[in-house]
């Protein structure tokens, strides 16, 4: 994953499921909706068999992993260099087409406009966007704190 990249996975939407572990929150193993993929992004192809990928990896991406046939998760990145409001509010029209909602942080973001750009204001993709160089201290400043 690039630094200029939010990662997130979408999940689907359970009730409760913060009182589940992260492997059961994005799993889609028992998910018995059919899925629609987000065309708009444009398929490409991928590193693995196993995912089909939607955009580009090194840009805004949503991938879809597959084990033995079977959605296993839904990974997202999105591009903080170059997203549009446009193209942020396409994501969340999709992921609320597919009843599901985004896992950012091990918290639970629905999808709504305002809260994923909440999230991604908050997010060291975002610092690293708005100043490389102080991103770059912070992070050996975090490297030396450990």
């Amino acid at each position: 994953m690039a630094v200029w990249q939010f990662q997130c996975f979408i999940i689907p939407f359970i009730k409760d499921a913060n009182k589940l572990g992260k492997d059961e929150m994005i799993s889609w193993k028992n998910v018995e909706k059919p899925l629609i993929y987000p065309d708009f992004l444009g398929c490409e192809k991928s590193w693995s068999i196993d995912i089909i990928q939607y955009g580009h990896i090194d840009k805004t991406c949503i991938e879809f992993i597959y084990d033995k046939g079977k959605l296993e998760e839904i990974n997202c990145r999105l591009d903080l260099r170059t997203l549009t409001k446009h193209n942020l509010a396409r994501i969340v029209e999709y992921v609320q087409s597919i009843e599901a909602c985004f896992l950012v942080n091990d918290k639970i973001c629905l999808p709504k406009l305002e809260m994923i750009v909440s999230f991604m204001e908050q997010s060291e993709a975002n610092q690293y966007c708005k100043s490389p160089l102080e991103y770059f201290k912070y992070i050996d400043k975090k490297m030396l704190d450990q």
